[in-house]
């Protein structure tokens, strides 16, 4: 429910409305209260109370020492931190190590945080509560500066917590109404990931000359990067903009002229993973065609990679061509007859395969057995028979489009399947005329996420 206000005095809406009118003045009953209970609710009123509650900030209390309880809160537990600032700035406590090595300069990273204030048990801010990634550039000044020292120290999977005064922060102004001035802020902060960006962004600043002299290592870096940015978004289950990013590094790598067989070599090694990976996106997106052409590309460098035959009979699957898909699905078990998803994705077509001859011979029968016609029976018959078999096709995770015959019908039985398709919310399309009409039912969104990447 809305907070109200009341008014001292009541109002003619008429006169309100009146559009020749100069406005109306009017004076707020502050007495009831309801100002006051707003503005003293303006702290909890970003976040659900259930959700805070996982987040609240532990003070350790139960080691602090009788001295150490006459000193505020975050200045007692300073004194528990190492200073990473040198000068007292920003202060470091690990409450989770992380692994490999530290994030290095200009990386691009990916964090969950909380922030707390001073006194203050649930944070003022928080990326888990808003269920967003905080994601930035390393010494960019995209974040405050006690940010920029405190990340630059942390290793991936680190979760730490970090003291910074408001010299690195927000300084004597803050940051009003939630940061007041002069405040120093308490930071939970968990490193997800990070991509070494080093060169990468230099390479597009480049002119075409510089970029066509530039040495296969450094290419190799720029290619990596974005690689790299489009695995992680792919990680986040942002597929469209995990294959922008894949589709990038492909530009790249394919613009470059190889100076001899091994780079060659170590070229196609590089765009086998990649072109795997954006058929998968494509699969997941229910760009099926994009799909099969990247999974083609792959298979033009390794003829025999299952994974790629498997994602090309993904996508024909998903296209509803049935032949296509078993043929490579047969490719795929042979060279890897223990995969469990191939195993299971060659059950789950023989049975769409069944299913869809069986209904296809049904309509059949019903139009060969009986006079031709556009009957009102004839048309609740083809309109039962396809909803079922539509609504089906709509649950099914895997596939996004589905063909249907039309040899042989009415335009009335033609418009009926159409409109039956429609109502149950998928789309319809339809091209040619006469006997040479065909129509195929498609899913607005796709389906089941297909999450197996390469590295």
């Amino acid at each position: 429910m809305e907070d109200t206000i009341k008014l001292k005095q009541s109002i003619d809406l008429n006169e309100l409305r009146d559009p020749s009118g100069k406005g109306i003045e009017f004076e707020i009953d502050e007495e009831d209260g309801q100002i006051r209970d707003r503005e003293s609710n303006v702290e909890n009123s970003y976040f659900g109370e259930n959700e805070v509650f996982h987040n609240w900030y532990t003070q350790e209390k139960d080691s602090d020492t009788d001295t150490e309880m006459d000193c505020m809160p975050f200045e007692r537990l300073g004194k528990k931190m190492e200073d990473i600032s040198g000068d007292g700035g920003v202060l470091k406590k690990i409450l989770q190590p992380g692994s490999g090595r530290i994030v290095p300069e200009d990386a691009l990273v990916r964090t969950h945080f909380n922030g707390f204030l001073e006194f203050a048990d649930e944070p003022y801010d928080s990326s888990r509560l808003r269920r967003d990634v905080q994601k930035f550039r390393l010494g960019q000044g995209e974040v405050i500066p006690g940010w920029d020292i405190g990340v630059a120290t942390m290793k991936q999977g680190e979760l730490a917590r970090f003291l910074i005064k408001p010299e690195y922060a927000y300084g004597e102004m803050g940051c009003p109404p939630r940061i007041p001035g002069s405040a120093s802020i308490l930071f939970e902060i968990e490193l997800l990931s990070f991509v070494d960006k080093a060169g990468a962004d230099d390479y597009s600043y480049m002119t075409a000359e510089e970029k066509k002299n530039i040495g296969f290592e450094q290419l190799k870096k720029v290619f990596l990067s974005e690689k790299e940015e489009g695995n992680q978004l792919f990680a986040a289950k942002q597929i469209r903009q995990a294959l922008q990013k894949y589709k990038k590094a492909m530009d790249i790598l394919e613009a470059y002229s190889m100076k001899d067989e091994n780079e060659e070599k170590e070229q196609k090694a590089l765009l086998l993973k990649l072109y795997m990976n954006m058929s998968l996106c494509c699969v997941n997106l229910g760009h099926s065609g994009r799909a099969i052409t990247y999974a083609k590309r792959a298979l033009d460098i390794q003829r025999n990679s299952a994974k790629a035959l498997y994602l090309c009979a993904k996508a024909f699957h998903q296209l509803s061509e049935f032949e296509k898909a078993r043929e490579h699905y047969k490719r795929a078990h042979k060279l890897s007859p223990q995969s469990q998803d191939i195993n299971t994705a060659m059950v789950k077509l023989e049975n769409d395969m069944k299913k869809f001859k069986m209904v296809e011979k049904e309509v059949y029968r019903r139009m060969l057995s009986q006079p031709k016609g556009e009957t009102e029976q004839d048309n609740v018959f083809i309109s039962v028979t396809c909803s079922n078999f539509y609504r089906e096709f709509k649950d099914d995770a895997e596939r996004v489009e589905l063909p249907f015959p039309s040899i042989g019908m009415s335009v009335g039985e033609i418009n009926c399947i159409l409109e039956t398709a429609v109502e149950i919310g998928l789309d319809a399309q339809q091209s040619g005329t006469g006997s040479s009409v065909t129509m195929k039912i498609i899913k607005k969104t796709p389906g089941k996420l297909e999450t197996v990447s390469e590295d």
